[in-house]
């Protein structure tokens, strides 16, 4: 890339006035031509920001999906308390352009089916796109709660509901345009893992998910460049999405004609939210319907047949800490452990840590959980984001892919029943 030619683009007013609109009151990150990101946290003010960072080696600008009432103040334990707001961001990725322009064709209609027209779309300056949906269209309140301190839960699990909602119309349109034989070959994939019965998988094509693994997760900001391509990571409009090639995304031919997540409209979000959460609830209910049906328990699930990826979390860990809370409450919980010895166990295994997470973020979570009176599955064993992301995952005799344990809570029966066996 051209050093010159990047310190120019960046230098347009209009460029530098597009991503300060988007800074506001949010955490903006550079990242240097090697991909390593800049010191956080940092914002974005001034025009000479921009420029400052640039000269400094910043090819790219990234910039949080949360929105803070003071961006700098940010520490690991006050995200809670600095949070105003959050927008909902739609990851299209996949090997082919044209798959990418297909998938977004097709989840901008199902956003639209649910009422969302404001909707923003921009290309990513890859092979893909991201779809927003800003906060100012999400109802601040969902089964009486603050939706602004439901992130990142209640985002990734809108981000689950859409993929199935537009599953079935995805195949479809793959297969419109493509042969199953075509796209096994663009993906290099086998045509088993392409063709369900009379429809093919789209998500063996394309993944959608939602950008929020974690709090203060960044996204590639409107009109940033990207270090890879070195081209623009551009808003457009829906209706030109067809028309549009990459060779449009060449920085000295963009023009700042569309803004990314500035069409909010209050309340327009809601029923595509209340779907989501009705869907989640189902969903989560019949696991637990589920399980119940497999087990009865009558007593709690003793330490020592934990499945080894709890064996490891309850060790103490150095990363992963505050997903491992989430997976000891849900475990726990889920293994008759009663809210006083969870409660125990849990802050007990904080001091193993190193370091242990705060004591106020602790009781946050656990009075969370008591609050919310419903018990839940902790994430299955493949769920990514979580036990393999942080190398607590040692599959044993009991355990692994080929051994029908899907998530942690299956392990200890799956035991208890080969040791009936004899085996």
């Amino acid at each position: 890339m051209d050093i010159r030619a990047i310190q120019e683009y960046y230098s347009r007013e209009d460029i530098q006035k597009a991503i300060l609109d988007l800074a506001k009151n949010r955490e903006v990150v550079g990242v240097f031509k090697s991909g390593s990101f800049g010191s956080r946290p940092n914002v974005l003010v001034y025009p000479q920001d921009i420029i400052a960072m640039v000269r400094s080696g910043v090819l790219e600008f990234h910039s949080s999906l949360e929105r803070w009432s003071n961006p700098m103040a940010l520490k690991s334990d006050n995200y809670e308390d600095l949070r105003i707001g959050w927008d909902l961001i739609l990851d299209i990725d996949c090997k082919e352009f044209e798959h990418a322009k297909i998938a977004a064709e097709v989840l901008a209609k199902a956003l639209e089916k649910h009422g969302v027209k404001n909707y923003s779309l921009k290309y990513t300056g890859g092979k893909g796109f991201h779809l927003g949906i800003p906060w100012e269209s999400i109802p601040k309140t969902v089964d009486y709660k603050k939706t602004v301190g439901l992130f990142p839960d209640i985002a990734r699990n809108i981000g689950l509901y859409l993929k199935k909602f537009i599953k079935e119309d995805l195949g479809e349109a793959f297969l419109k345009k493509y042969r199953p034989e075509e796209l096994a070959e663009q993906t290099g994939k086998p045509l088993g893992k392409i063709l369900v019965e009379d429809n093919v998988d789209p998500f063996q094509i394309v993944d959608i998910d939602p950008v929020l693994i974690s709090p203060r997760h960044l996204f590639r900001m409107p009109y940033s460049m990207n270090i890879k391509t070195g081209l623009v990571s551009v808003p457009i409009r829906i209706e030109n999405l067809r028309a549009f090639k990459k060779d449009d995304a060449h920085s000295d031919l963009v023009r700042v004609r569309e803004r990314f997540l500035d069409k909010g409209k209050p309340k327009e979000a809601e029923i595509l939210v209340t779907e989501a959460v009705d869907w989640w609830t189902r969903r989560q209910v019949a696991e637990r319907r589920k399980f119940q049906r497999r087990v009865r328990l009558t007593r709690a699930i003793p330490k020592e047949l934990f499945p080894p990826c709890v064996q490891n979390i309850s060790d103490g860990i150095p990363d992963g800490r505050k997903r491992s809370v989430f997976i000891l409450i849900n475990f726990l919980s889920s293994l008759k452990w009663g809210r006083e010895n969870m409660e125990n166990f849990i802050l007990e295994w904080n001091k193993k840590n190193k370091p242990p997470l705060p004591e106020n973020y602790m009781r946050g979570q656990l009075r969370w959980h008591k609050n919310s009176r419903k018990t839940i599955l902790p994430p299955n064993c493949l769920k990514e984001g979580f036990y393999t992301s942080f190398a607590v995952c040692k599959p044993d005799n009991f355990c692994g892919k080929d051994k029908n344990v899907k998530n942690p809570v299956n392990y200890p029966f799956r035991k208890m029943e080969r040791v009936k066996k004899g085996k």
